[in-house]
C-alpha cells in the first residue's frame, strides 16, 4: 500500500530540512511562526546559552553565524526518518560532517532531530512548527575549539553546538 500523501508530505519535509540545498529553501519550509531548541536536558543545564526556543530570525542568525566558523561536508550518513502521521511529528537520526574553517580535521556530528508539523488540512500548506536538535555535545565540543584555534573567540552571538562550552561540572 502507497504512503498516504500527509505522511509523503512529512517526510519530505523531514527530508529536506536535513539536506537543504540552501538557507532560504530551509525557511521556506517553516511555519512563519515556528520555533527551534536544543536538547538534552543536561547539556542545556550546563550550557544556559542553549535554554529557551527561537523564532525563524533567531534560527536565520544561527545559521549564518555558525556557518561563518563551519563547513559544512556534502555526505550525510545514516538518515534515518520516522514518521508519525497521527501526531504529525517525525524524529530523524543523522550525522554532518563538520570542519571548522581553517582546518583540515573533519568531524561527525551524530545528531537526532524531533520536528513538529502543523495542522492544516491543506497537505499541501503543512510546514515545519518546532524543531529541536539533539547534537552530538563531543563531536561539537571538539570542532568549538578547532574553531576557536583557527579564528579566535567566538562572536558572542553564536548559538548551537558551538555554545557547548562545558560538557560536565
Amino acid at each position: 500500500m502507497p504512503p498516504s500523501d500527509l505522511y509523503s508530505k512529512l517526510w519530505s519535509l523531514s527530508d529536506t530540512h536535513c539536506n537543504p540545498p540552501d538557507l532560504e529553501t530551509i525557511l521556506s519550509i517553516r511555519s512563519p511562526d515556528a520555533q527551534h531548541g536544543w536538547g538534552h536536558n543536561h547539556l542545556l543545564h550546563l550550557n544556559p546559552v542553549l535554554k529557551g526556543l527561537m523564532d525563524n530570525e533567531a534560527f536565520k542568525a544561527h545559521l549564518l553565524n555558525s556557518g561563518s566558523y563551519l563547513s559544512a561536508l556534502d555526505k550525510l550518513t545514516e538518515l534515518d526518518i520516522i514518521v508519525d502521521e497521527h501526531q504529525r511529528k517525525a524524529s530523524i537520526r543523522m550525522s554532518y560532517f563538520l570542519q571548522a574553517v581553517g582546518s583540515d580535521e573533519v568531524v561527525e556530528n551524530d545528531l537526532i532531530w524531533l520536528l513538529k508539523f502543523t495542522d492544516d488540512e491543506d497537505v499541501d500548506k503543512v510546514l515545519i512548527k518546532e524543531s529541536i536538535e539533539f547534537v552530538d555535545s563531543t563531536a561539537n565540543f571538539k570542532v568549538t575549539r578547532l574553531a576557536k584555534e583557527n579564528k579566535g573567540e567566538l562572536n558572542q552571538n553564536v548559538t548551537g553546538g558551538l555554545a557547548i562550552t562545558v560538557l560536565e561540572n
